[in-house]
């Protein structure tokens, strides 16, 4: 009797209870995009760079300012310039006060103006690219921590099926120790791995503890009871070119806004052509004077001692580095990706090997159970090749979510758009 007892104890798998508050997958990634700093940092920059687009365009149109002064004199001053025919009553005074209005404009300063537009709006989708590479990557982390929780939950489960197993032997063996039957060494040695089932439990909790918070901070809450199986697998997305992913697309904006600055900075030879023109009036002894203006100037710069030849130079250099980078860029995700694959095909093949090894640890459990009923083995056994099973069964389920976490992060690396 006691011997079925110990057998159905020990034989059947451990019940998995629903935690009561355990986050889903797809929680944490929607908790995650509304509370990651990063993510948030990032939707904030892109908006800063629409404000930046904004004040560019602005510029062409020129500015109006108003003007207003107040001037003593030490000599009574006319109102208005004199003109011909110059007038015996012309109105003069110590105290004059001026107000109006001024409209200044750039007319041309070698499209340098209209080339900080297309940068800024070149700048504006480097933003949105950056948005989206932060939120992949932010996707992706918060993928690889989940999975490996959900893996060191496993593993925890089978240490704690084996620590329970090695603790009923241990107190059987303490038993036939007492009786006489077995040596007291066969205790110690039981003992042994129980100290060590025990740290290996303790260890796994406090990895998991550690995954949690991380998680945690990651997706911007105080903390995480626990997390939610996940039972659909990760698909990878249709394979796409290297150079529709974002990584691409952000190199060759650069290329392209390294460009368009070497253009402005061959506008520092061209003439700036501006035009000006005001309003207004004078104001002394209750009289006013209507005044207005408007003009054209050239400003040409002839010699500066070499300072936009450097200049030019510099914006050379930067767009050729902006081509080898982007160059860079392609071999290294091409690399990054070919890597990615190997892995997933390395993780297919764990998977399938521990499968196998958890099938041949079945049959080997099962029949160190006939055996058992049998009388022809011993509990030490039968307890071990459970344990054997339960360890394979955690090794399997943690390659299953280490393939997931491979196929993420290939996901990630593909993502982008044509």
């Amino acid at each position: 009797m006691f011997k079925k007892f110990l057998l159905i104890f020990f034989l059947c798998t451990v019940v998995e209870i629903a935690p009561l508050h355990a986050i889903t997958l797809n929680e944490a990634i929607e908790i995650a995009l509304k509370n990651n700093p990063e993510f948030l940092i990032q939707k904030q920059k892109l908006l800063e760079a629409k404000e930046e687009k904004r004040a560019k365009k602005a510029i062409n149109y020129g500015k109006i300012i108003a003007l207003g002064s107040y001037t003593r004199y030490n000599i009574p001053r006319t109102l208005a310039p004199i003109v011909p025919p110059i007038s015996p009553d012309v109105i003069t005074s110590k105290d004059i006060t001026s107000a109006g209005i001024v409209y200044d404009v750039l007319l041309f300063n070698g499209f340098a103006d209209i080339t900080a537009v297309k940068i800024a709006d070149l700048s504006e989708n480097t933003s949105k690219i950056k948005l989206n590479i932060t939120k992949e990557q932010l996707v992706f982390n918060v993928k690889s921590l989940y999975f490996k929780i959900l893996a060191m939950e496993s593993q925890k489960e089978a240490a704690l099926t084996y620590y329970k197993a090695l603790k009923i032997l241990y107190d059987n063996v303490a038993k036939e120790v007492a009786l006489g039957k077995k040596a007291k060494i066969d205790l110690l040695k039981v003992a042994a791995d129980l100290e060590n089932a025990s740290f290996n439990m303790e260890n796994i909790k406090n990895s998991i503890d550690s995954l949690k918070a991380m998680l945690a901070a990651l997706i911007g809450v105080d903390e995480i009871e626990d997390v939610a199986p996940v039972n659909d697998d990760e698909k990878i997305n249709n394979f796409i070119d290297v150079k529709d992913t974002y990584k691409y697309k952000l190199s060759e904006i650069e290329v392209r806004k390294s460009k368009k600055a070497l253009k402005k900075s061959k506008s520092l030879y061209y003439p700036k052509i501006g035009f000006s023109a005001y309003y207004g009036n004078n104001y002394a002894k209750g009289e006013k004077e209507e005044l207005w203006q408007a003009g054209i100037t050239v400003n040409w710069l002839l010699f500066d001692f070499g300072s936009r030849k450097s200049q030019l130079q510099k914006a050379k250099i930067s767009h050729m580095n902006a081509i080898l980078q982007l160059k860079k860029t392609e071999l290294e995700l091409k690399s990054f990706i070919i890597d990615a694959q190997n892995k997933i095909a390395t993780a297919v093949e764990k998977v399938k090997s521990v499968k196998r090894q958890l099938e041949f640890l079945s049959k080997v459990k099962e029949a160190e159970k006939i055996k058992y009923e049998k009388g022809a083995s011993n509990m030490y056994d039968l307890l071990f090749a459970y344990a054997k099973y339960q360890d394979a069964k955690s090794n399997y389920i943690d390659a299953l979510y280490n393939l997931r976490i491979q196929k993420a992060y290939l996901n990630y690396l593909l993502a982008g758009e044509k």
